[in-house]
């Protein structure tokens, strides 16, 4: 799930998740509010399918390998078909029919529930909103000072990026911009081992290799 206002380089980081699959994606379908006018995946090629409304789980084959990306839809307008078929798509349709979903929203609160708990990589952006960037902390399972404390000591362009990889075993649970990983310095303790009320207050340090 890729969240993060507007242009910011959501589309660029979906288009370099495809190229760099291996092995790659053979179909690429974009579920887009407005599809027949957006020109942001012309350029992925002839295997692109571009639609305005999400599939009933029958309906995806399951043959292939297929990336779907769902930009910028309005969950709360959608009728009970369309959050069944969203629900059946992230619930089921991507774990059994060979199929990997992107979701790119600009609004957190936005997203179902059934996305987030289905999500195993968070790629977010900084939000001048700090009670949103709280809610997305607890959403990715952070603790909401270590979250800001990421923001405000790595992240200091405005594309940069804090991606959370969720996946079972992953050797690197938090990058910045995909590549650098992110580590946090050890706390500090007294030497008898026990911690003071200030050392506890103290903001964690995280840094980049």
């Amino acid at each position: 799930m890729l969240r993060s206002k507007v242009k910011i380089t959501k589309t660029t980081i979906v288009k370099n998740l495809l190229l760099r699959a291996e092995p790659p994606f053979e179909d690429v379908v974009v579920i887009h509010c407005d599809g027949g006018y957006t020109k942001e995946y012309d350029d992925i090629g002839d295997n692109l399918e571009m639609l305005n409304e999400i599939p009933a789980p029958e309906d995806w084959e399951g043959i292939k390998k297929t990336l779907v990306v769902l930009d910028d839809l309005e969950f709360k307008g959608m009728n009970k078909q369309q959050k069944r078929c969203l629900d059946r798509l992230f619930g089921y349709v991507s774990t059994h029919k060979n199929i990997s979903c992107i979701l790119c929203s600009q609004d957190a609160f936005n997203v179902p529930p059934i996305v987030r708990r289905c999500t195993n990589l968070f790629i977010l952006w900084r939000c001048p909103d700090l009670d949103a960037m709280s809610v997305c902390a607890r959403k990715t399972g952070l603790k909401a000072n270590n979250f800001n404390s990421i923001f405000n000591q790595l992240m200091l362009e405005p594309r940069d990026s804090l991606w959370i990889d969720m996946t079972a075993h992953t050797p690197y649970p938090m990058r910045k911009n995909g590549f650098q990983i992110i580590n946090k310095q050890g706390a500090s303790l007294r030497s008898d081992g026990v911690d003071t009320k200030k050392e506890l207050e103290k903001e964690d340090i995280f840094e980049t290799e």
